[in-house]
């Protein structure tokens, strides 16, 4: 017989990156030195990552007002629209904090404890599913921004050893007021990018995944109302905590919409750029070292836009099979007050749960396709546009 699968293990993964950006885990004490310490890390974090974005910002603008290389401003664009796009992320998990905790608070009252509900529920194969997919995409996430971080490090050893001179890197185009490449310098100004991007990363990372979790929570709901509404044997009072479950159900679908809206909005937008610049990048004429980094970043946005639409699609698939499971059971054998009631569910269960991006887009698979067919169309406006031969 399998381990029981406790609730914890659906947030592990997001929670183990909250910890690494001093976010308070979920059920930890707030009111302990512990917890203030933490508080001032994120904070002290945030407003690195905030300084990176403008003086980004502030290279970008300097380098389109003196014509630089378009390439340049092509690989400088999606870094900045990453770094913001993080920053919004982060905010809306800081910003509803109270909320969330809410949700999972609810999801862990509704979350099956039993050897025998776990398997009836399938509630293993949800924590494996969870568990392959956060760490895979970790483990993609951590592997980029250290390659993006520390690719400079092995571009100046390549040169070092084919040329005998010491040309300083730093991983990112920003803009500072000083002379970085003055020894003591150097250092600083390369921890402080490190610092930067690495937050970025675990930024957009763990509120990805904390979006993923809790919406297989609710899908591993949805799948115990359609179970149970499916063998009510015509029991009136099983029907009625259905009805609770389903209403309960909704409501944190509802929630979970009214936190994460904006920013999957905003998510959608900036991601279809980012793509697009970035399969710009990875198809011009840059250095192998450049080839391989872009490669990795635009695989690493492809599949963070896809979790996002698949898990979308998941929730939709799971609250559309309500109705269907409705039917599926004895109805005909029970009495008319419980087929009258049943009917009732049926036709509220016809309306699907759906995430939205501020009702402009469902998060959908769907969703993705129009997000990959519209950072094509820039990618061929841009290729249209682009002559190597101009600088």
């Amino acid at each position: 017989m399998n381990d029981l699968v406790k609730f914890e293990s659906f947030i592990r993964v997001p929670e183990i990156f909250f910890d690494m950006i001093g976010i308070t885990r979920y059920g930890e004490p707030r009111d302990t030195w512990k917890a203030r310490l933490k508080q001032a890390f994120f904070w002290s974090s945030y407003a690195n990552t905030i300084f990176c974005l403008i003086i980004e910002h502030i290279y970008f603008i300097k380098a389109a007002g003196n014509f630089t290389n378009f390439l340049e401003l092509t690989a400088l664009a999606p870094c900045i629209g990453f770094t913001a796009l993080s920053i919004v992320k982060i905010m809306t998990i800081k910003a509803n904090e109270a909320k969330l905790n809410g949700i999972l608070d609810r999801l862990n009252e509704l979350f099956p404890r039993s050897h025998v509900d776990q398997e009836r529920y399938r509630t293993y194969q949800y924590n494996l599913e969870s568990q392959v997919v956060m760490k895979s995409f970790s483990i993609l996430y951590m592997i980029l921004i250290w390659i993006f971080n520390l690719l400079p490090l092995v571009s100046m050893l390549v040169n070092y050893l084919s040329n005998g001179v010491l040309e300083k890197e730093l991983p990112y185009f920003m803009w500072y007021w000083y002379d970085w490449h003055r020894e003591g310098y150097y250092e600083i100004t390369f921890f402080h990018q490190n610092w930067g991007a690495f937050d970025s990363a675990v930024y957009n990372l763990s509120t990805d995944l904390l979006f993923c979790a809790i919406i297989l929570l609710i899908c591993l709901q949805f799948d115990i109302l359609a179970y149970r509404l499916r063998n009510a044997e015509g029991d009136y009072g099983e029907l009625e905590l259905c009805v609770k479950l389903h209403q309960a159900v909704i409501e944190l679908c509802n929630q979970l919409e009214g936190i994460f809206s904006p920013s999957i909005l905003v998510n959608f937008v900036g991601s279809s750029v980012i793509i697009c610049l970035v399969g710009f990048q990875a198809t011009s004429d840059i250095s192998s070292f450049d080839l391989f980094k872009f490669i990795l970043f635009l695989i690493s946005s492809l599949v963070q836009v896809f979790l996002l639409c698949y898990y979308g699609n998941k929730l939709i698939e799971a609250s559309s099979q309500i109705a269907y499971c409705a039917f599926e059971g004895n109805w005909n054998t029970a009495d008319v007050r419980y087929q009258k009631s049943l009917l009732f569910v049926m036709t509220r269960a016809g309306k699907w749960q759906k995430l939205t991006a501020m009702k402009f887009s469902v998060v959908s698979l769907a969703s993705y396709s129009a997000i990959l067919s519209t950072s094509f169309s820039y990618f061929t406006l841009l290729k249209t546009i682009y002559d190597p031969s101009q600088k």
